[in-house]
């Protein structure tokens, strides 16, 4: 359902480049920006993440206004550890599309991770008696107790028969 709007653009734009897609040939130019995004989201979905990066850059350079792009980018940079990157590409979002839900949030929790490494690493360089221990101490306890911030847990593996 949330690709929706990124297919009907690419169908709508593979229809406008068919129409004066041609090599110097003459021959017709496959088109691209389709195979392109479906290339980068197999990339994605497979945890190839430099191809999948490679591929959605392409796209953006393409496109730099399809905000589903940076969305995309943005999900990469996360799971890559990369929060500065991640957080630009939210943004880039929400300058193209002011109101747009999941990038409010995921850039919430990119930076709520940010506040939460910095809490820690303040904390580990506090002395015990300064104010600041407790304070920074409590604080990372309540980021640490929100599930969003935790990164996911793999799924479980079903016992086999006959294993104790």
């Amino acid at each position: 359902m949330k690709h929706i709007g990124l297919i009907l653009w690419l169908l709508a734009s593979s229809a406008l480049l068919g129409g004066c897609g041609t090599t110097g040939s003459g021959a017709p130019q496959r088109s691209d920006l389709f195979q392109l995004s479906n290339d980068a989201q197999l990339a994605y979905e497979a945890g190839e993440d430099a191809r999948a990066e490679q591929l959605y850059m392409g796209l953006a350079r393409a496109a730099p206004g399809d905000y589903e792009i940076w969305f995309r980018l943005g999900n990469l940079y996360a799971r890559n550890d990369r929060p500065d990157a991640a957080a630009d590409a939210y943004q880039r979002v929400l300058a193209l599309k002011q109101n747009e839900p999941r990038a409010w949030y995921n850039l919430g929790i990119v930076r709520l991770r940010q506040g939460w490494a910095a809490m820690m690493h303040a904390n580990a360089a506090l002395k015990d008696t300064d104010p600041l221990y407790r304070e920074t101490e409590r604080i990372t306890s309540h980021l640490g107790a929100l599930p969003a911030l935790k990164p996911p847990v793999p799924a479980a593996k079903p016992a086999r028969e006959g294993a104790k």
